[in-house]
């Protein structure tokens, strides 16, 4: 948990406080982890899985510093584990991983719509953003479901630390 903190904290001292776009790519990335691990129905991968979409994050701002290519591929991620959740009939269980589609879209619908707002609004949004996802950590924390308790509770720390660290600086 205090490591979840701690890169909020770093999060927040180093991300260009006018537009919060390392705290989206958080929230992005922490959606499609989730989506990600539900399809392939491997919560045991929560870590390897989040350190794959970080190694992706790392390997776009390498490559390109475009936010839409950025948004483009993780947009891709999650319609392909959606469907592959589909075919796998996935998201007809009962409990977190019915909603797991509904989310994902749901927060990166968030994310989409906070790069349109202008730069205050788009902050705030996406402070709200990571606060409902810490609501989202905390549910699967609670259930022992779709991801590892340990992913969940360091993102949980993560999105409340920096979602409430955006709205504070707003104010």
């Amino acid at each position: 948990m205090l490591l979840g903190v701690a890169f909020a904290v770093f999060n927040l001292v180093t991300d260009d406080n006018s537009n919060a776009l390392g705290a989206l790519m958080v929230l992005l990335v922490a959606t499609t982890a989730y989506v990600v691990i539900a399809a392939l129905d491997k919560p045991s991968w929560s870590w390897s899985v989040l350190g794959v979409l970080v190694v992706v994050v790392v390997a776009l701002r390498l490559l390109s510093d475009n936010l839409a290519l950025e948004m483009g591929v993780f947009a891709l991620v999650i319609v392909g584990s959606i469907i592959a959740g589909l075919i796998r009939g996935l998201w007809k269980r009962s409990g977190a991983y019915r909603w797991q589609p509904f989310a994902a879209v749901g927060f990166l619908a968030v994310g989409l719509i906070a790069l349109w707002l202008d730069p205050v609004g788009g902050r705030v949004l996406v402070g709200v953003g990571l606060i409902g996802h810490a609501i989202w950590d905390v549910v699967h924390w609670r259930r022992h479901a779709v991801v590892s308790r340990s992913l969940a509770e360091w993102c949980a720390a993560l999105d409340l630390t920096l979602g409430a660290g955006i709205l504070l600086m707003l104010a």
